[in-house]
């Protein structure tokens, strides 16, 4: 009979169809493992309670756990934990991503306790999003970096994270490998998207992410008022500050201006990218600018905040299609920069553009995997 090959776990707080940075990371991660012949499972968390405990989605296998009182802030999960320290034995290899929730904890205790190689991608912002989570991170930060430094590797997605990580938690096995874009080449013979629905003359602005206050989605609301009236500007995403947008929108009179979308299918994001006038991110804290190369790569002219991630990701990008800003830019000139940025107009000329790709971050994962393991993972 033929040896069976163990799966790789790959545990993530969230995973599709939740969408997000770390979430599209893991699931490029995971399909991208399975293409290339290596089983996957995936354990995660679902904090509604409303997807599938157990399901294969595009050949992964996807374990799915209650978070404690439906948490969607630290995704704890007792269930998730008990699976990783009673079953991670049946795993070649744990490799855990987000440092900012509890999954990698339970996730690596596992491993750890289990004798099973460890690999953490931390998508680590160097602190808390608020004044409570920065205080949090006090008594978690020995905790977390324990579990950092039994690691066999830690996987960062851009310098500046891995200098954060450094700095932070002294020296770890780091590898940079940055997360990919999917650059917009169809098959010619596919269908183009649909271009999405829009008045005469509109100009579209658009925001993608999910939406906590760090990220600064209402000071793009609040940049309206001063930019012509067919300024619209296009949300997708969802997230704890979708009603303080909301209620920006609705103070300063501009609510019939704000698309607030929540979560849309791939086919209509790339459609809103294909078409939108100018992309705006005004995120103060990130680990890599994934939405910032998504839209520059789909030929959308760029507003973004001057945040070491964000100007790392301008090196991908020439030509100056990426307009870097003070992150706390607000009114008047925030919506000069947009006008500004809005100017250069959309291309398709991506020449001499160095973008990382998901199959590069998929083939620098299984290197670090060989690596890890001391033989050619199959």
């Amino acid at each position: 009979m033929p040896a069976v090959t163990l799966p790789i776990a790959i545990a993530t707080p969230r995973y599709a169809p939740e969408i997000g940075g770390v979430e599209r990371h893991a699931e490029e991660h995971a399909r991208g493992l399975v293409a290339r012949g290596i089983p996957v499972e995936v354990l995660t968390t679902d904090p509604t309670g409303r997807l599938p405990r157990l399901e294969r989605r595009d050949g992964v296998l996807i374990r799915r756990f209650p978070t404690l009182r439906g948490d969607s802030v630290f995704y704890i999960s007792p269930h998730l934990a008990r699976w990783a320290w009673g079953h991670a034995a049946r795993y070649r290899l744990v490799h855990a991503h987000s440092y900012h929730t509890l999954v990698p904890l339970a996730a690596g205790t596992g491993a750890v306790r289990a004798g099973v190689p460890l690999v953490i991608t931390a998508h680590y912002h160097g602190g808390g999003h608020t004044r409570l989570r920065n205080l949090l991170h006090v008594p978690y930060r020995p905790v977390a970096g324990r579990v950092l430094h039994a690691a066999d590797s830690v996987i960062a997605v851009s310098q500046a994270e891995a200098g954060w990580l450094t700095r932070d938690f002294g020296d770890l096995p780091i590898h940079v490998l940055p997360s990919g874009v999917g650059l917009p080449d169809r098959d010619p013979g596919a269908p183009a998207p649909v271009a999405p629905a829009r008045q005469p003359r509109e100009v579209t602005i658009l925001s993608v992410g999910r939406l906590e206050a760090y990220k600064g989605v209402a000071r793009t609301v609040a940049a309206l008022p001063h930019l012509p009236l067919e300024t619209r500007l296009v949300v997708v995403g969802k997230g704890p500050a979708s009603e303080a947008i909301a209620a920006t929108a609705e103070q300063l009179g501009v609510r019939d201006r704000v698309r607030l979308l929540g979560h849309v299918s791939a086919d209509e994001l790339e459609a809103w990218y294909s078409v939108a006038d100018v992309f705006v991110t005004l995120s103060e804290e990130e680990a890599f600018g994934m939405t910032v190369l998504e839209a520059a790569a789909a030929g959308t002219p760029v507003v973004a905040s001057a945040i070491p991630a964000h100007a790392e990701v301008t090196g991908y990008v020439p030509g100056g299609r990426i307009l870097l800003v003070a992150p706390g830019v607000h009114g008047a000139n925030l919506a000069a920069a947009i006008e500004e940025a809005r100017a250069k107009g959309r291309t398709a000329d991506r020449t001499g553009w160095r973008v990382p790709t998901w199959d590069a971050m998929v083939d620098g994962i299984v290197e670090v995997y060989a690596e890890v393991l001391g033989a050619p993972v199959r």
